[in-house]
């Protein structure tokens, strides 16, 4: 007997849907919409309180934990990744991501899907999760609740906000993130008899990069050894600037200084030791130290944890105070 294959298929499509139509539960697995190729937790949505009717929107803002605890939108153009698991979830390893999605920011620190990506939720209570490097970059990416082996000269953001109520057909969620790296910047001073015109370029012994972001805690362990590679340092005018992983060493970093001064032609070079202070570089604190150059060596007579230092899109520091 002959068979049409179009009434075949569509027999067959019919008895598919028939058998999944008596199901308790249906499986929906939801990307992001713009870097589904990445292999990020991407969730998996559970009848009844995966994908909703509720529009989840998001606001972020920086803290600074140090000094002024001031808040400030974050920058435009600046991706954030979120991620929403069940409020009863207690360890983001265990469980998939009810949703995740990327966002870019937009004025006044309003985030706006990336690709047109929309968080859909139910009423219910979730735990909130986000990440950036507070750059227009792609935050890392997770999976397990653990991230990619991370880099220096990268400003990681993280923040979380547990059992948050969703119901109504609108929500926004306020995102204050908090920096996971840590900060050095050297204010240069004139020592006696030297005048310095100009820094040249500055090098830094930076913790040892590979270190894993705790997207539960937003904890990066501290590194116990430094990079065998020196990272170039921001200059912007007599100050210098990086952000690197955090540290834990009584080894101290090596500061490598080239510079004019003096009003002589040629470069004068400084290679010296900067003591850490009490062993540690900690996660989301800003070290400012203060070098006084003399004739044939470097002090340090003050350092202290500040606000953390801003920088412009070309890696220099800006002091806004």
């Amino acid at each position: 007997m002959k068979i049409n294959k179009l009434s075949f298929v569509a027999a067959v499509l019919a008895a598919i849907m028939t058998v999944f139509a008596g199901c308790s539960k249906i499986y929906i697995i939801e990307y992001a919409g713009n870097d589904a190729s990445d292999n990020t937790d991407q969730g998996s949505q559970d009848d009844g309180t995966g994908l909703g009717t509720n529009l989840v929107g998001f606001h972020a803002s920086v803290e600074s934990l140090n000094m002024t605890k001031s808040m400030s939108p974050i920058s435009a153009d600046t991706r954030v990744t979120v991620f929403a698991y069940h409020g009863s979830t207690e360890e983001t390893a265990s469980t998939s991501a009810v949703a995740r999605g990327t966002y870019i920011a937009q004025q006044a620190g309003t985030l706006t899907g990336d690709g047109g990506y929309k968080m859909l939720l139910s009423n219910g209570v979730f735990d909130f999760y986000a990440v950036s490097t507070n750059t227009s970059a792609m935050p890392p990416v997770f999976s397990n609740g653990v991230s990619a082996k991370l880099v220096n000269g990268v400003d990681y953001l993280w923040w979380n906000v547990n059992n948050y109520d969703v119901t109504g057909s609108q929500v926004t969620v306020p995102v204050v993130l908090n920096h996971s790296a840590t900060q050095i910047s050297f204010e240069i001073d004139h020592g006696d008899g030297m005048y310095v015109q100009d820094i040249v370029s500055a090098t830094i012994t930076a913790s040892r990069p590979g270190a894993q972001m705790d997207l539960s805690t937003g904890v990066i362990p501290p590194a116990t050894e430094y990079d065998t590679t020196p990272a170039q340092m921001g200059v912007n005018g007599l100050k210098l600037q990086y952000t690197m992983l955090p540290l834990q060493t009584d080894q101290p970093m090596k500061l490598v200084l080239n510079i004019h001064a003096n009003g002589e032609p040629d470069v004068k070079t400084y290679e010296v030791d900067v003591p850490v202070p009490d062993g540690a570089l900690a996660a989301g604190n800003s070290y400012r130290f203060r070098a006084v150059i003399n004739a044939d060596n470097v002090e340090f007579p003050q350092v202290g944890v500040t606000d953390w230092v801003d920088v412009d899109e070309t890696g220099n520091p800006l002091y806004p105070h």
